[in-house]
């Protein structure tokens, strides 16, 4: 049960550039493979809209965009610009004349746990012959005094060379 709270996989020791998302984000995994909670999922692909529910995980797979989303890489260093409105928002910007494809990310942390309540993301990669944007979302709820991932969405777009865009739109209710 206490799984939500151990230490992050990646090394302790190491000093993060930026907030540790991806330790979150694996962190969460973990848990979630313990204790398999229901799943309420709607997907909407180019206006077709399905209903899931109760559907068997694989919450690597679900939850790997947020892993992406973490922009503690060594040559990300100074890639972002930082904003902290307050001490529970931490805001990282894409600087000018970067390529990368997290453009934006904004993380809201509880003020006891540190832990994640919202996290936000825009990725964008972008070539001669592709492009997509993903807006991914990401909330956090207190479960028996611990912090879970409740739900997730993203929403975007992909377009190849030559081909019509599709859109998409995934919103996901953990725990019901």
């Amino acid at each position: 049960m206490l799984s939500a709270c151990r230490e992050s996989v990646t090394d302790p020791n190491e000093k993060k550039a930026y907030y540790d998302l991806k330790g979150f984000v694996e962190n969460q995994i973990v848990y979630l493979n313990e204790t398999k909670p229901k799943v309420a999922k709607t997907v909407q692909l180019d206006g077709k809209k399905e209903l899931r529910v109760g559907i068997e995980t694989n919450w690597k797979k679900e939850l790997e965009l947020f892993a992406q989303a973490d922009i503690n890489k060594p040559a990300y260093n100074k890639s972002y610009s930082v904003t902290r409105s307050d001490s529970s928002v931490y805001e990282y910007k894409i600087r000018e004349g970067e390529n990368l494809p997290v453009r934006y990310l904004m993380i809201k942390v509880d003020s006891a746990t540190q832990q994640p309540v919202l996290v936000k993301a825009l990725l964008r990669s972008e070539n001669r012959i592709y492009s997509s944007e993903k807006l991914i979302e990401l909330t956090s709820s207190r479960r028996n005094n611990l912090l879970e991932v409740s739900g997730y969405s993203v929403k975007g777009y992909q377009k190849l060379l030559f081909m019509d865009r599709k859109s998409f739109d995934i919103t996901a209710k953990i725990g019901l």
